[in-house]
């Protein structure tokens, strides 16, 4: 399996290392080998934020890995094709298509990473207990995070719990109950050990917050609700997290609410005075570990590129015939950044679920975090300084759904950083025109927040058939943002998986939160008019690579039922 190609370099390393003539042993002193790589606590914490690195790198907003997590459910589609990026299941999701084998090998990586470091730590000298104890709790809360997702992606797949230092063929998967209960044990263990959110770096380092977060929804994926409640309340009542219910940080003297500041940049992280974020990948070029003005831009692997694949080209949208020129003299800062629309969301996502008397009152629906209506900025337009809301209802009469996707769908502005780009990015900062280099999400981006952590615990409440505080739950979450409660009588999994797509959109792995419950081949079915007409029932869960079957020869590496090798 993929596994080994970590393997194959440890297994030349030893396997050169014992060779019996004393002439070849030497000590490598000029370059780094698997002996001479952890020697000291720095040398682990090195290691450990490449993990860190690794987070980020898997949920950065790329269209063509990440955006997988969100083509081809209720929540999303691709923008370009019908049929490319699961619009056709049939033909893009196979046990041969790269994605499958992209997810397989970076969380094995990550769960390589954690072995090794688990492995090498007891032969280091450490000055304090306390911080050999959390470097082994950091471990192995990416192990378990690793097998969470592995878990929620393929179901059941082989546990590798030690550093293997020699090639090994004969993988076996264990069930998904035995993997469940793996990562349970792990994220448990960091849980134990792990400090506080309030005593890790801006909320962007694993905390026992964090732990429990993840335990909650895996408890829930096992069968448990009773330990998915204590380990939810865990965090909901931990007195340095709290939902952000006043406005707050950066912009808060602006028009705006509490839910558009929690998305604004700067706002992300503690010192900003948000109370809410659990885990926080830290990618803002502003702060240690973002990326550097220099190269801060699309082309750089460190960056977050949710604005350029999830917003439309809205600079290009036309004014109507007979002018028919773009509504815009170019992409600003003030209208959204430099999108290219590769995902488009669903109908479901920006119309159905704010129904019910919710459009106009819930702030989640407003102007500001969801963009319907643009202002002509173009001055060569007849049509300069008013809004595409005044264009005659003839408007998008011949538009292709093509078109309607890529430049005239709404834009959920979390992903951009509307007026407030920084300057390095702007072509001219008079205009406010930026850069063909932009299309970065200039802000840090949440992992976790307390307000999923409500919606678990609700989701665990109605797993015990207690729809009174599974309804108290969410509406801590609604009355956030002013909208309607939502009574007992209505709550059910699909209410929840809607507050879910209201609340948190393009900041969930949606595909797992489906795959969980067993539910996105119905929701998929539903509300995804594309993906939704291929999609099968296997497809609940992706295939196993079968370039690791293929691999494994010493064992038979079980194929997920409905694929064909």
């Amino acid at each position: 399996m993929n596994i080994l190609k970590y393997l194959l370099i440890l297994g030349f390393f030893i396997s050169f290392s014992s060779c019996s003539d004393d002439l070849l042993e030497e000590t490598p002193k000029d370059f780094l080998s698997p002996n001479n790589s952890y020697n000291k606590p720095q040398d682990i914490n090195s290691a450990l934020n490449h993990q860190y690195n690794r987070i980020r790198s898997y949920n950065g907003g790329k269209y063509w890995d990440y955006s997988y997590l969100h083509y081809g459910t209720d929540l999303a589609q691709y923008s370009r094709s019908k049929t490319a990026y699961l619009g056709d299941y049939n033909s893009t999701l196979l046990p041969t298509s790269g994605i499958v084998s992209t997810y397989w090998s970076n969380y094995y990586g990550m769960i390589f990473n954690s072995n090794v470091i688990l492995s090498r730590i007891e032969g280091i000298e450490y000055q304090s207990e306390t911080e050999k104890a959390i470097h082994i709790a950091e471990a192995k809360f990416f192990r378990g995070y690793a097998y969470r997702c592995l878990v929620h992606l393929y179901g059941g797949v082989p546990l590798v719990e030690e550093e293997i230092t020699s090639p090994k063929r004969d993988f076996k998967r264990a069930t998904k109950q035995e993997t469940l209960a793996f990562a349970i044990k792990d994220l448990e263990d960091a849980a134990a050990v792990l400090p506080t959110v309030v005593n890790v770096s801006s909320g962007g380092k694993a905390s026992n917050a964090a732990a429990n977060h993840l335990l909650a929804e895996l408890y829930l994926a096992l069968g448990d609700p009773d330990k998915a409640i204590i380990a939810s309340s865990a965090v909901i009542n931990d007195p340095n997290i709290a939902l952000m219910t006043s406005r707050f940080g950066s912009r808060s003297k602006e028009d705006g609410d509490p839910y558009w500041d929690l998305h604004q940049a700067g706002n992300q992280n503690r010192n900003s005075g948000n109370t809410e974020g659990i885990f926080v990948i830290q990618v803002d070029n502003t702060t240690a570990g973002g990326g550097a003005e220099d190269n801060y831009n699309y082309n750089n692997s460190n960056a977050l590129s949710f604005e350029r694949n999830y917003g439309p080209i809205y600079f290009q949208i036309k004014t109507p015939e007979p002018e028919g020129i773009n509504i815009c003299f170019g992409p600003t800062t003030q209208q959204g950044g430099r999108p290219v629309a590769f995902v488009t969301p669903t109908g479901y996502l920006t119309q159905t679920i704010w129904k019910n008397g919710n459009w106009d009152i819930d702030q989640r629906n407003n102007e500001r975090n969801i963009q319907r209506d643009w202002t002509v900025d173009n001055p060569k337009s007849s049509w300069f300084g008013k809004k595409t809301s005044d264009f005659p209802q003839s408007w998008k009469d011949g538009l292709t759904e093509q078109d309607t996707m890529m430049f005239y769908t709404p834009y959920i502005t979390k992903v951009t950083t509307k007026n407030d780009h920084p300057d390095f990015i702007k072509a001219n900062v008079e205009t406010g025109e930026v850069n063909s280099l932009a299309g970065i999400t200039y802000h840090d981006w949440y992992l976790m927040r307390v307000a999923e952590t409500y919606l678990l615990r609700a989701e665990a409440y109605l797993a015990k058939g207690n729809t009174d505080l599974a309804a108290n739950d969410i509406n801590m979450v609604r009355e956030r943002s002013n909208a309607l409660p939502v009574k007992s009588s209505e709550v059910n999994i699909d209410y929840i998986l809607d507050e879910r797509l209201r609340e948190l959109n393009y900041e969930e792995p949606r595909r797992m939160t489906l795959s969980r419950l067993g539910l996105l081949v119905e929701r998929t079915r539903k509300f995804n008019p594309y993906s939704g007409v291929t999609i099968q029932d296997y497809n609940n869960l992706f295939p196993i690579p079968f370039s690791e079957i293929e691999r494994n020869t010493l064992e038979v590496l079980e194929q997920n039922p409905g694929y064909t090798n």
